[in-house]
């Protein structure tokens, strides 16, 4: 139900998107710019009305995506959240990017969003997309590559520490063990580079919706463990009382 809730939700913001978007030759670029937009508007306008709103317990283990709608308390990340999830809804591939400021990855979160001419990047903070010299929307590397250009389109309220120095899209050391172990078995069957460009907060989004699955194979496990010590138990009463049934294997 909260899954639902949460879902239709973003369905329908998804929806005022397309709304707003007339048929074009790039309505591609439009959806993009439409949805940052939305994203910047929705993050800044409710958290100033719920900036002083305290999560119950149930919101503040999960922290779905609607806390982040509502208060923004996640600062570059919850806009990115939200920006993830309307691109998701609108069917556009995307991931959520770690920026590197400096030594450290994760200091600022934005949003790559994958269009036919290649990624762009889409900062939700700050409302903030980026422009090339001929016209079309940058990517995190071109503006990497590039930054004494490209500082000159920030807002003035932009921190300037964030100068594009580096990103990542999985903090794989944060399981230790676990999530190294796993990059290494992804790597065996899709390759290093590829692996490094997944973003696991992109499928992590839903959360009531992983939270149910993660549930659900808990109980199912648990279910078949029943069934099969019970089917042992009506074997081992079908041998006492029919032996003849299941002669003795013994040697």
């Amino acid at each position: 139900m909260e899954d639902n809730y949460e879902n239709q939700l973003f369905k329908s913001i998804a929806g005022y998107v397309v709304e707003k978007v007339p048929e074009s030759e790039n309505k591609e670029e439009k959806l993009l710019l439409q949805s940052l937009h939305l994203s910047k508007y929705l993050g800044d306008t409710r958290s100033f009305i719920f900036q002083n709103k305290k999560l119950n317990s149930w919101e503040a283990l999960i922290h779905p995506v609607t806390v982040d709608l509502m208060t923004a308390d996640g600062a570059c990340g919850s806009y990115a959240f939200i920006l993830s999830y309307i691109l998701n809804e609108l069917k556009i591939p995307n991931r959520i990017a770690q920026m590197k400021v400096g030594n450290m990855y994760g200091g600022h979160i934005l949003v790559e969003a994958k269009t036919s001419k290649g990624w762009v990047v889409l900062d939700g903070s700050y409302d903030l997309c980026f422009r090339k010299k001929d016209g079309g929307l940058a990517s995190f590397s071109e503006v990497s590559n590039n930054w004494d250009y490209y500082k000159n389109q920030v807002p003035d309220s932009y921190n300037s520490g964030y100068r594009y120095e580096g990103v990542r899209y999985t903090n794989w050391d944060k399981i230790p063990v676990v999530l190294p172990l796993f990059k290494k078995v992804l790597e065996v069957f899709l390759g290093k580079e590829r692996v490094e460009q997944i973003s696991m907060r992109n499928y992590f989004l839903r959360k009531f919706r992983v939270l149910f699955n993660v549930s659900a194979l808990i109980y199912l496990t648990l279910i078949i463990r029943i069934i099969i010590k019970r089917l042992k138990l009506f074997r081992m009463g079908i041998e006492l009382y029919f032996p003849i049934m299941f002669p003795s294997l013994e040697i």
